[in-house]
């Protein structure tokens, strides 16, 4: 059950996190250059209610403020250096809105929307859709959650979205896949033919999570996967050369 590779996708993990900062525009654009046909990306809601890329609860570790993001404004979150901790050459790279990443990848690079929550949101389903609506972007991107309830309200508030369940070995059971959405983003340990063939039975893509090393890359095409999400798509592009290369 190998991957069809005229339909594999390389997706970045947080843009190209393995050479920039994550959730920057600096790492999609990365992203972009290394051939990244996707990005995966983290949204959160802030306390105006917008949407900005940040996969922490707190602050702390990837930018220079201090505190939790959901009770920050965006005009707050925008006065920060999202970069500097990363290296000197992104300083004062800012923290984006979901809004900026569209406009910077629209036509060369689609996104995984991952809807991350911190327990404070504000109907986020529906800020989500209205979102990806508004800028006429719901065939350019996926929207996935550990929240399984959540990616079910996004799918049945809007059905035209391919909507998926992030899940690692404490959420998995045979429960993901009758759910309501299309596809499965499954910590590549979770990866057996057992698992491929389910997933397959059920009608649902598999995109499996994070892949750094390309032993491991080339073994996720052996068993069939959609897309791999991965720090470094440099690296997933030179694997997926290598095996067309085989062939």
């Amino acid at each position: 059950m190998k991957t069809n590779l005229n339909l594999f996708i390389n997706c970045a993990h947080r843009g190209a996190s393995g050479h920039a900062p994550e959730n920057t525009l600096a790492a999609m654009q990365k992203a972009i250059e290394m051939g990244a046909q996707m990005s995966e990306l983290d949204v959160q809601q802030t306390a105006d209610d917008a949407l900005v890329l940040f996969h922490d609860d707190s602050l702390n570790r990837t930018s220079t403020g201090s505190g939790l993001l959901w009770q920050k404004t965006l005009d707050e979150l925008q006065t920060l250096d999202a970069g500097s901790w990363y290296g000197e050459a992104f300083r004062d790279e800012p923290i984006p809105t979901l809004e900026q990443v569209f406009e910077l990848v629209r036509g060369k690079m689609k996104l995984n929307i991952e809807v991350k929550l911190h327990g404070h949101e504000r109907e986020v389903a529906k800020l989500v859709v209205d979102k990806i609506k508004a800028a006429n972007f719901a065939d350019q991107c996926i929207v996935t959650s550990f929240g399984h309830e959540v990616a079910d309200s996004i799918k049945a508030l809007a059905p035209e979205l391919t909507v998926g369940y992030i899940f690692d070995h404490t959420q998995y059971s045979d429960a993901v896949f009758a759910g309501p959405v299309d596809l499965l983003s499954a910590n590549y340990w979770l990866i057996t033919e057992d698992f491929m063939q389910k997933a397959r039975t059920a009608g649902k893509q598999v995109h499996v999570w994070t892949v750094n090393d390309k032993p491991t890359m080339r073994r996720m095409l052996e068993m069939g996967v959609d897309a791999v999400i991965t720090n470094y798509p440099d690296r997933l592009a030179e694997v997926v050369a290598e095996v067309k290369g085989q062939k």
